[in-house]
């Protein structure tokens, strides 16, 4: 077929993903209404209308959104850059070239919140840091064996609500972010075999390349 066969639970996290990525167009859709009434270019004048008359108009949808928009506020900390949830960050982290092995909460807490200069830019910040180490220690084998290490991690000192690490914004029993890093290790797994594959490739060429 056009499309390569995948797992149900690959099938399940980029579905996830698609509807997360139609919430936030929604969203800023409606933020741009309740902002500016302008339409965007990219939406068509009957499509705008409709919005407006049939959802954004709509009480239980108005309702809806205030009690999100408070959900989301208390999901948040302000960064050094602003507000922004670790789970937004947590996309950009990368496993240590050398050891590779991923940043643990000790140092997803002081990339974001750590001045250069060493002070911190919320007054908790040092106290939080030592009771991530304490916890990094004390729950050393419970925080290896999570599906997430580093929500579990952040939950142990931040506390925790039904599918989330409160404050922190990761899912740290969500099966949306643990099918997330399934699929990123099993990504890394196949670029290792594929780089094996062409390694054994090259050295079968050579050695036939020598013996004609």
């Amino acid at each position: 077929g056009k499309f390569p066969e995948i797992s149900l639970d690959d099938y399940e996290c980029v579905m996830a993903q698609v509807e997360r990525q139609y919430n936030i167009r929604c969203y800023n859709l409606y933020r741009t209404y309740r902002t500016t009434k302008v339409r965007p270019i990219h939406v068509a004048p009957e499509d705008w209308q409709w919005l407006i008359d049939n959802l954004w108009s709509d009480e239980q949808f108005q309702k809806r959104s205030k009690q999100n928009s408070i959900n989301k506020s208390k999901q948040e900390m302000k960064s050094l850059v602003g507000t922004i949830n670790i789970e937004t960050y947590e996309v950009t982290l990368v496993r240590n070239p050398e050891t590779g092995a991923w940043p643990s909460a000790v140092d997803v807490w002081r990339a974001i919140y750590m001045k250069a200069n060493g002070t911190w830019s919320i007054p908790n910040g040092a106290e939080i840091l030592n009771n991530l180490e304490e916890a990094a220690e004390t729950h050393k084998e419970r925080i290896a064996a999570a599906p997430i290490p580093l929500a579990e991690h952040f939950a142990l000192v931040l506390g925790r609500k039904p599918n989330h690490s409160r404050g922190v914004g990761i899912g740290a029993v969500n099966q949306g972010a643990q099918e997330r890093y399934r699929i990123r290790a099993r990504a890394e797994a196949a670029d290792q075999r594929a780089s094996d594959a062409q390694n054994q490739a090259a050295a079968l060429l050579e050695e036939v390349e020598r013996l004609t």
